[in-house]
């Protein structure tokens, strides 16, 4: 029996295949980040790749970027990928690609024919994530940074750890990408990515802004405040950080308040042609930090900082979506919810935006502080009571 089951075995092992698509690195170029930019014999790409390990024992100049980016054109995407490994003495390899940049001309003129690619690419990473730049993806590409090597990662974890920074990010990934684009009644939205100088020179990425689509083209950017209206409508304001004014307190004396925990729902509601949008927000966080000498726990200070956060969420939610209209595009998905609860409305006005002139905003926000921080009495209140 035991001879039966050796000879089984060693059969078995003959037959086996292996690693038949293993890849090795000395064959391989790692791209890290791509960049695609509109020029008029079609597309530009820039690929950013890993520099190999130098074969002798030796650093590099601490001046020299631990990448290549190397740029091709051509009439497709496909057949510029092909042009840019005629550039590369290693086959480009896909499946660690960060982070994908369309520069605002691309971005302008459509970027669902140059996601096609990479979405059927069997090397492709659906996890990257999809930006737009103010300028050109392959100059973004090219900018030398400070901290951090490579800077295709660098803006990736920029925004990967955007919700623990507190900073305002969509983190839209290419299988998001995916999903919007094929469902009828919502519009794109990407962060908006671009150097960033400190001393009159680019020495770090900034996130600033949201890119704002109709049908798959750039119609424009929002910046400040009112790009957490997305975020608000989406669940994803968790860690964001709220400042705003000291009840009773002067001009420039604020609070800020930190969200640790956030939820929202929306509805839409058919009046005739009027759509009512009921979103419905839960939040409650932290008071961190304050400039004013009151006591901001006290019940009665407590609800007017509450008041204070119900305003900025109304206040920037209509904001967004304000100026997302005169772009003609629907960011927060209200006509996908239309075809959800009411189709057969959506049937007749789904040909046409004007919808988007008959939204109004029910919002109901129930916010809670939870506590103040690490401490009882701020050192602001210990002093006043001093001078008392």
């Amino acid at each position: 029996m035991n001879f039966k089951n050796c000879f089984l075995l060693m059969i078995l092992v003959i037959f086996l295949s292996g690693c038949w698509d293993q890849k090795e690195l000395n064959e391989i170029a790692v791209v890290m980040g791509v960049g695609i930019d509109k020029v008029e014999e079609g597309y530009k790409i820039t690929a950013q790749v890993i520099k190999p390990p130098p074969k002798e024992n030796g650093a590099t100049g601490g001046s020299e970027l631990p990448t290549w980016s190397v740029t091709a054109t051509g009439k497709s995407v496909m057949g510029t990928i092909r042009n840019l490994n005629e550039l590369s003495p290693r086959r480009l390899y896909w499946a660690h690609l960060q982070i994908i940049i369309f520069g605002d001309a691309m971005a302008r003129e459509g970027i669902t024919p140059a996601t096609t690619w990479f979405e059927r690419d069997r090397d492709s990473r659906a996890g990257a994530l999809i930006t737009v730049t103010p300028g050109t993806a392959e100059d973004l590409l090219n900018s030398k940074i400070e901290l951090g090597g490579v800077p295709a990662k660098s803006m990736a974890d920029l925004i990967d750890g955007s919700e623990m920074r507190g900073i305002n990010a969509l983190d839209v990934q290419l299988r998001d990408l995916m999903s919007i684009l094929s469902t009828p009644g919502i519009e794109l939205t990407l962060d908006v990515i671009r150097p960033k100088e400190i001393r009159g020179q680019v020495e770090t990425f900034e996130v600033d802004g949201v890119a704002v689509f109709d049908q798959g083209k750039l119609q424009g950017y929002i910046y400040g405040p009112e790009t957490t209206g997305t975020q608000i409508m989406n669940s994803k304001l968790n860690y964001t950080i709220i400042e705003g004014k000291c009840p009773k307190g002067g001009v420039d004396e604020v609070f800020a308040f930190q969200i640790t925990d956030f939820q929202s729902k929306a509805k839409p509601k058919l009046n005739g042609n009027t759509i009512t949008m009921n979103v419905d927000v839960t939040l409650e966080g932290n008071l961190l930090d304050q400039t004013c000498s009151i006591d901001l726990l006290q019940p009665e200070q407590t609800k007017l900082v509450e008041k204070e956060i119900t305003d900025f969420i109304k206040k920037n939610l209509e904001g967004e979506f304000r100026i997302a209209k005169e772009m003609n595009s629907d960011i927060y998905g209200v006509g996908r919810d239309l075809r959800r609860y009411y189709p057969d409305y959506w049937a007749k006005i789904s040909d046409s935006s004007n919808y988007l002139d008959q939204v109004k905003f029910d919002i109901k926000v129930e916010s809670e502080v939870r506590r103040s921080g690490l401490i009882i009495d701020t050192t602001q209140e210990k002093t006043k009571e001093v001078s008392d």
